[in-house]
């Protein structure tokens, strides 16, 4: 599975870097003139994990490899800084935050060699001085969500066993209603799906569309998302899109007062039969601390709205019914 994932990966994390800075109004980026290691670098296995992972990823912190990798944080520092120097990572520094770590030019021709990246993005370059706090702050909370799913996911009775970003993901409904007809983009932060041992193969796996919320948009813009996303499980285009059976989207906010209002809005602009498609939780809960993240009372629904009551991102299995259930 793990090979599976590494092929689905190469298929566009890196071909599609360049397409996430357009979308924020960024250009392609550049490293600089050095584009090769210096003499007397050594690579090894060890910095072979920490490319793939900053790869898959798109950009992670120290403590967030540290913890994928179970390397202390201290001596891992080490290892980041020479992997910088030699420009196997590219460093990304904002004020008053942490440094952020993302695949370098270097780092690019040994994903290749090693199968995991495709040849055809070796030209790609990217300007680190123009990434801005905008795209910055809206892709790591993605990352927070990826990493922690990733780690609680080792020792929980669902697996992560798919992720995805990038262009490939977007879409369109048609959406008729009282208002008209218009056509309406779809486009998900990122794609997911759990698989829960607990229950039969042909009935194991959830999958979720990732919507991150940094209560940068207005009401009416969220409003619009929502009905989007509405139309769209309804239509059943995920089926087509993914070639799945269910799908749901999950919103995740900064803090829980924001997931709580975001989830009081979608119970009043869906129908009591969409509102099961729909969960809503803070970062707050999306932590690798968590071991509860994916069966604990993490994500407010909108079928609950006004009892404060939380649900799991996968229910409990249901004896008596074979989860068409885990939609």
């Amino acid at each position: 599975m793990r090979q599976a994932l590494d092929r689905r990966y190469s298929q566009f994390i890196i071909a599609d870097t360049a397409m996430t800075y357009a979308q924020y109004g960024l250009d392609e980026f550049d490293l600089g003139k050095n584009e090769t290691a210096p003499t007397g670098f050594m690579l090894t296995a060890g910095d072979i994990e920490i490319l793939r992972l900053v790869y898959e990823h798109r950009f992670l912190r120290r403590e967030q490899l540290s913890r994928l990798i179970g390397r202390h944080a201290k001596r891992l520092h080490r290892r980041l800084l020479k992997l910088a120097r030699s420009n196997y990572l590219m460093t990304i520094r904002l004020p008053q935050q942490k440094h952020i770590y993302g695949l370098g030019k270097v780092g690019i021709p040994i994903l290749v060699e090693q199968g995991i990246g495709s040849p055809d993005v070796m030209g790609k370059r990217l300007r680190t001085n123009e990434l801005k706090p905008l795209f910055l702050n809206h892709e790591m909370m993605i990352v927070d969500v990826h990493v922690a799913l990733t780690i609680v996911s080792k020792n929980s009775h669902a697996r992560l066993v798919d992720w995805r970003e990038g262009r490939e993901l977007f879409d369109t409904v048609l959406i008729v209603d009282h208002k008209g007809s218009a056509s309406s983009p779809v486009r998900p932060d990122a794609f997911f799906s759990l698989e829960d041992s607990r229950r039969p193969a042909e009935a194991n796996r959830t999958h979720f569309a990732l919507e991150v919320d940094r209560s940068t948009e207005s009401q009416p813009r969220f409003e619009e998302k929502i009905r989007a996303n509405w139309h769209y499980i309804e239509q059943g285009l995920h089926a087509r899109k993914y070639e799945i059976k269910g799908l749901r989207v999950l919103t995740v906010a900064v803090t829980n007062a924001r997931a709580r209002n975001l989830c009081s809005l979608a119970a009043k602009v869906v129908p009591n039969r969409a509102k099961k498609y729909f969960l809503f939780a803070s970062l707050n809960d999306f932590s690798p601390e968590n071991s509860e993240l994916i069966s604990g009372a993490t994500c407010y629904s909108p079928r609950t709205v006004g009892i404060d009551q939380r649900h799991p991102l996968i229910p409990p299995p249901d004896p008596l019914h074979k989860e068409s259930t885990m939609l």
